[in-house]
């Protein structure tokens, strides 16, 4: 009876459970259209107007990002502007007598070097046009490169502000590396990848159980490089003599008190405190958010001849993703983009912005001719994000000129790939496996064998021969001798500011940068008036839905939510009940 009992409540909680997630579902689809169609702009509708006087204020949630996306999740849930609306709205608003001041918020910020270069800058402005900003956060985070570039964005303002209960966390730079090797040995699961060369480490993670020598010696550069591109900028910003500043973040974190003794902030407050320093007090100017101001005045470049700007970011692929997932930088929508600017008589010159790890040979090459036909009609300017490294720098070749920021990561001249084979797992678990194959190598791909000795010779002379393609380009593009290439390929990474020095790109910059250097190649002035427009042109979130609805990709958005609410559902589980928390 008590079996019968146990079972029947075992029952009813699975059904319970069933008709939660398929509930969910339901209603987040219906938010998900509902949202969708209250986005639809309204002919004639024009947006509200802005006050005579106003203090500007642009909170940021994790990272900007792309101002470009087809991600229907992002554009209904993101209240960020991208990283080039924000530029252009600051841009915009260096002119803009209305506007009294700025307040960024950094409370949850935790931008990569690349784009907190490009607001360190942005705001460098600002102060250069006599507005004054001032950043606030409720704590400089945990440690690590988050927290320290959120700091390092704040120390470009007029005034830092922290919350009196905030500690000031940069306790340095770090990189981690989580390794599966031990554990796929106790599966029955063995990794089998070629890498070319000893510097390239992306399988690592599941050949090894640490960093190889090659690639902690490279990665530890590339982390010193960020570390002391930050603590340089710091300390100039606060007027603290570096090995100062060096001695306070290796004590970190600290007290409130502590980094305003130490001139690391200026105020300690709330967010309120620092809104009213910033002009907001006694009613004198009124806070509008960046977005809102954007979206009404725009970018202050919208006259003259187009530059065309194109958003790679993801991984590279060759077919084109939509819907809720992670962007993808996908050859057939780089390729109809570069067609259309091409082709549109008003575009003058094109700026490809690459936020990517790499991903596919094959797509990052035909990315590449791509770029190379655009190129013999309009220049092309590759402009560098936080990340652009093995595709993502390999498509940047093609360019006609490379820009990145000092913090960039990129390089990683090189290529891997392999499998992982199952056979082990597979035996232990009683699972039997059976094939028929036409073809001596049919079956080379598969998870249940490894590769024969005859595969991986032709797969290791695959891999030559897109190694020498890769090395070539680089040669050919940079203008460098085999054993230029030779010293700075092989696999190993570097920051923008070591691939300015090695000649791997041409300057250092942001977005505003290959702006710059678009309008010089098109051959017009530097002041000259130009309309910077998104290709392909950015979709309403109702287009999106459509396109997901219609693509059948909604069975994936859908499976991204029901594991959202798995997610959710684990997560607490773990949380404690009642009595005060201070967690």
């Amino acid at each position: 009876m008590m079996l019968l009992r146990w079972l029947g409540r075992l029952l009813w909680r699975v059904v319970s459970v069933l008709l939660a997630v398929v509930g969910a579902v339901v209603v987040g689809f219906a938010v998900i259209v509902g949202l969708a169609f209250v986005a639809i702009p309204i002919p004639g509708l024009k947006p509200a107007s802005l006050p005579s006087s106003m203090v500007l204020t642009l909170t940021i949630d994790g990272k900007l990002g792309s101002s470009d996306s087809d991600s229907l999740g992002r554009a209904l849930r993101s209240r960020n502007l991208g990283l080039e609306d924000a530029i252009a709205a600051l841009a915009r608003a260096e002119a803009d007598p209305a506007v009294k001041g700025i307040l960024v918020d950094l409370s949850r910020a935790s931008p990569g070097l690349g784009e907190a270069q490009e607001l360190r800058d942005a705001i460098a402005r600002m102060r250069a046009a006599g507005k004054p900003v001032v950043a606030f956060a409720d704590g400089f985070g945990e440690g690590g490169l988050g927290s320290g570039s959120a700091y390092y964005v704040a120390t470009a303002a007029d005034e830092v502000w922290m919350q009196p209960s905030g500690d000031w966390g940069w306790t340095g730079a770090s990189l981690d590396g989580v390794f599966f090797k031990d554990t796929f040995d106790k599966l029955g699961l063995a990794a089998d990848f070629i890498q070319r060369h000893e510097y390239k480490g992306a399988a690592e993670s599941l050949t090894r159980s640490s960093f190889s020598e090659p690639v902690r010696e490279n990665l530890g550069r590339a982390v010193q490089g960020w570390f002391q591109q930050m603590l340089k900028g710091v300390a100039d910003s606060r007027g603290v003599p570096e090995a100062t500043l060096r001695t306070m973040v290796d004590g970190a974190p600290l007290s409130s008190g502590e980094a305003l003794r130490n001139r690391l902030v200026d105020k300690l407050g709330y967010r309120m405190d620092a809104a009213d320093a910033a002009g907001t007090r006694d009613g004198k100017a009124e806070a509008i958010s960046l977005d809102r101001y954007f979206r009404r005045h725009g970018t202050p470049r919208s006259e003259g001849p187009v530059i065309a700007v194109i958003h790679g970011d993801g991984e590279v692929v060759r077919a084109e993703g939509r819907g809720f997932g992670r962007p993808r930088f996908s050859a057939d929508r780089i390729g109809k983009a570069l067609d259309e600017a091409v082709e549109d008589p008003d575009v003058v010159a094109i700026v490809l912005r690459i936020d990517s790890p790499g991903g596919s040979y094959v797509a990052s090459d035909a990315i590449f001719d791509q770029i190379r036909r655009a190129r013999k009609v309009k220049p092309v300017i590759a402009s560098l994000k936080d990340v652009a490294a093995s595709g993502g720098y390999f498509v940047a070749l093609a360019a006609t000129r490379i820009i990145a920021s000092p913090g960039t990561l990129t390089g990683s001249v090189g290529v891997v790939g392999g499998k992982v084979v199952a056979a082990e797992l597979m035996k232990s678990a009683g699972v039997a496996t059976d094939a028929i194959e036409v073809g001596e190598h049919a079956g080379m791909w598969k998870m249940t064998r490894p590769f024969s000795e005859e595969e991986r010779r032709r797969i290791e002379a695959m891999f030559d021969r897109a190694y020498l393609d890769f090395t070539q380009k680089v040669g050919e593009a940079r203008k460098l001798s085999p054993e230029e290439v030779d010293k700075v390929a092989r696999g190993r990474v570097w920051t923008g500011e070591d691939a300015r020095r090695l000649k791997l790109t041409d300057e250092e910059g942001g977005f505003l940068a290959a702006i710059a250097a678009a309008k010089q190649l098109a051959g017009l002035a530097a002041d000259a008036k130009v309309t910077v427009d998104t290709y392909p042109a950015a979709k309403a979130p109702w287009e999106m839905l459509r396109d997901a609805v219609f693509s059948g990709d909604l069975p994936e958005d859908i499976e991204t939510l029901l594991g959202g609410i798995r997610w959710l559902t684990a997560l607490t589980r773990l949380v404690p009940e009642a009595g005060v928390q201070l967690r």
